[in-house]
């Protein structure tokens, strides 16, 4: 299935605040944004196709490229996933 493919009306987390989905931060309020956001993607019917989604549209991004919550993980655990599966970050460039 392409990003195209996806059948985004029936996500989840459709109408829900983006904030959730964004939590910036270590403070209490954005882990209570990660928990709902991560809980909200447990319950829904495409968030395998989503994630797969956010993996083919990052390909190559680092770790610090990847934002918000998608299909479940976190950025950082996005870059981990496609790090073990080989599609490692792009390589810097020297000056």
């Amino acid at each position: 299935m392409t990003p195209t493919d996806v059948p985004w009306g029936l996500a989840a987390c459709l109408g829900c605040d983006t904030d959730t989905w964004f939590p910036e931060g270590r403070t209490s309020a954005a882990n209570t944004n990660r928990v709902e956001a991560k809980t909200t993607c447990l319950r829904c019917p495409i968030r395998e196709a989503c994630l797969e989604s956010a993996l083919i549209e990052e390909r190559g991004l680092g770790a610090s490229s990847r934002h918000g919550i998608r299909g479940g993980k976190s950025g950082k655990q996005r870059f981990e996933l496609a790090t073990r599966t080989g599609a490692p970050p792009k390589q810097q460039r020297a000056c």
